[in-house]
């Protein structure tokens, strides 16, 4: 009899069949084949789905509001920045919202040449409605070389003076030449595939030296009139564009696109602000004027630190748009006679000069008509100017020389109270008056501390720390 082989490789020898039964059977194969792909047929449907959905949920609109002020430097770095991350991401479309009545040290050719080359459409709208808007000047170009054109109904397009601002003579180039060289929806009126007609070509001449209605230029087909981006972007559902990577069919449903707005960062939100020709104007007269009072000090204060800062972007704004010198010289001049008459107290002829300098100045302040201050703010500020400098400040500096009647070298020897530090000058209480002192010792004198007139300085108290050598 033979003996029985160990039960371990017995389980080994009745699974080895079965396993291989398994593997080679063609029937079982193809059931499990088919279990697979029904599991996951559905898995793979789902996830086309979702990223389908993605896709249709990632289209978007990138939109630039620029709805006042001129074209320079930080509005067209912002405008190319938005370009370059709608061809990345690939937008539908790149809306400016602009209401420009001129560009300032801006590139106007490159911001056109660099529209014509973008593979994204670039629409430009005139807005908002009801303000008039306009697009002059660099604003006016940029308007004829975007692939769609949209206006306001109160909205105007022309030259109306250079293209950029600081530039005095006109070199406005011809319109109809940079729309030649702009891609357009071929059929439509200035393609460059049609012929201008003779109303066209009347129209692109007149953009040269005067502005256009929004009538007159959707009538030859150089944009449409529309209320708002909202309506602009429904209205351009399923419109073809021709870009310089073909044409393209927007497809705006707002069900399938979000809207991105963009802004000006902080830095250059400041340096456009410089651009605004009643603020530069004013930060001037403001640093000026506290610098002016600073002098009339003791010491050098907040007032003065705030002035230097104020001046200086004033006077960079100065150099960035065309101001006239010798009007922003009688600017200062009338500003410096105004301290002139407050350190005299005098009211006579320097006040008159002072407030003919400073108004004629402030008129002629810029030498473009697109940046004529207002008569109104002119007429504020020298009023201001005038109330300020002979009213206010001829007060505080009686005020700070004493009592009336008072002879400041009747002074010597009496003794006060540092009321505000003396570093070297600031104010001493003496005889129940406040006066101008200034600190004859070393370093500084504290607050609190005791000190005698030993000294006169115009209106201008000398003291010293009063020790006991000094009492003595």
């Amino acid at each position: 009899m033979v003996p029985s082989p160990p039960s371990g490789h017995g389980r080994r020898a009745t699974l080895a069949p079965s396993a291989a039964g398994w593997r080679l059977r063609p029937g079982r194969t193809v059931l499990l084949s088919l279990l697979v792909a029904m599991l996951l047929v559905p898995i793979v449907v789902v996830a086309a789905d979702s990223a389908g959905a993605q896709q249709e949920r990632e289209r978007r609109v990138e939109i630039l509001p620029l709805r006042d002020g001129f074209l320079d430097p930080p509005v067209a770095a912002q405008f190319l920045d938005v370009l370059e991350l709608a061809e990345r991401e690939g937008a539908e479309l790149v809306v400016l919202q602009l209401n420009a009545r001129g560009g300032v040290s801006v590139d106007t050719a490159e911001l056109a040449a660099r529209i014509a080359a973008s593979p994204v459409p670039v629409a430009v709208y005139v807005g908002p409605i009801g303000t008039g808007p306009a697009a002059a000047g660099a604003a006016a170009a940029v308007f004829l070389a975007a692939h769609v054109r949209a206006l306001a109904p109160d909205a105007t397009v022309g030259a109306r003076g250079p293209l950029d601002l600081r530039a005095l003579e006109a070199d406005v180039p011809s319109a109809l030449a940079l729309l030649a060289a702009t891609p357009r929806t071929p059929g439509t009126p200035g393609a460059s595939d049609v012929t201008p007609s003779d109303e066209l070509r009347a129209t692109l001449e007149a953009l040269e030296v005067d502005a256009v209605g929004a009538d007159a230029l959707a009538a030859v087909g150089l944009g449409r009139i529309t209320t708002g981006v909202e309506p602009l972007l429904v209205e351009l559902d399923g419109t073809t564009v021709v870009t310089a990577a073909g044409d393209v069919v927007l497809r705006l449903r707002p069900d399938e696109v979000q809207v991105r707005f963009h802004s000006l960062g902080l830095l250059r939100r400041l340096l456009h602000a410089a651009t605004t020709a009643p603020f530069v104007y004013l930060l001037l007269v403001l640093g000026l004027g506290m610098l002016l009072f600073e002098v009339f000090q003791p010491g050098f204060g907040v007032a003065g630190l705030a002035g230097v800062i104020t001046a200086v972007v004033g006077v960079v704004g100065a150099f960035i748009l065309p101001v006239r010198w010798w009007a922003v010289a009688l600017v200062v001049l009338g500003l410096l006679l105004y301290a002139v008459d407050a350190a005299v107290a005098g009211f006579g002829p320097v006040t008159a000069l002072a407030t003919a300098s400073f108004a004629a100045g402030s008129w002629w302040f810029y030498a473009a008509p697109v940046l004529q201050l207002p008569w109104w703010l002119v007429a504020l500020t020298t009023a201001t100017a005038f109330i300020f400098f002979v009213l206010v400040l001829t007060v505080v500096l009686r005020a700070q020389a004493g009592p009336e009647g008072t002879d400041v070298a009747d002074l010597i020897g009496r003794v006060g109270v540092v009321r505000s530090m003396l570093n070297p000058e600031g104010h001493v209480f003496l005889d129940d008056a406040l006066w101008r002192a200034r600190f004859s010792g070393e370093g500084g004198a504290k607050v609190g501390m005791t000190v005698r007139v030993h000294a006169v300085d115009g209106p201008v108290i000398l003291v010293e720390e009063l020790t006991a050598d000094v009492a003595g």
